[in-house]
């Protein structure tokens, strides 16, 4: 379920983006409460980027690159709650997206593959630049 998005201008390094991503959540867990009913939807995680998936009409609602997310984090106090941060290159903004999973198995895995994407894409980068040169 995805709880909110939120932007932001001038956050940067992965320090920076930490604090404003656990920031974020403690203000939006909150908000989560006045929700008669989140929307719901399904994550499709690969090393090219993030899919939402409408869980509803089964349509991809937003993409984000992999190279556009800078950080991925769960909430320390409520483990069922996960975030990432996306930059907008035309706009110029950064976004959180704070989504509380069914399970805390759900949130770990959810963040551990977008950790695994970034791996895969960092690699796949190198090999391909490693047959250019």
């Amino acid at each position: 379920k995805q709880v909110v998005s939120t932007q932001s201008t001038g956050v940067s390094g992965s320090e920076a983006a930490a604090k404003q991503s656990a920031a974020i959540c403690d203000q939006m867990k909150s908000k989560i409460k006045a929700y008669t009913k989140l929307p719901e939807f399904r994550l499709r995680i690969s090393a090219t980027g993030i899919q939402l998936i409408d869980k509803v009409s089964q349509k991809t609602t937003s993409s984000y690159a992999i190279q556009d997310i800078s950080y991925v984090s769960r909430d320390k106090s409520d483990l069922l709650v996960f975030s990432f941060i996306s930059s907008d290159r035309k706009l110029n903004t950064k976004m959180c997206h704070v989504f509380k999973a069914a399970s805390r198995n759900q949130a770990y895995e959810a963040c551990s593959t977008v950790a695994q994407s970034f791996e895969v894409a960092y690699t796949f980068l190198q090999e391909k630049s490693s047959q250019k040169g």
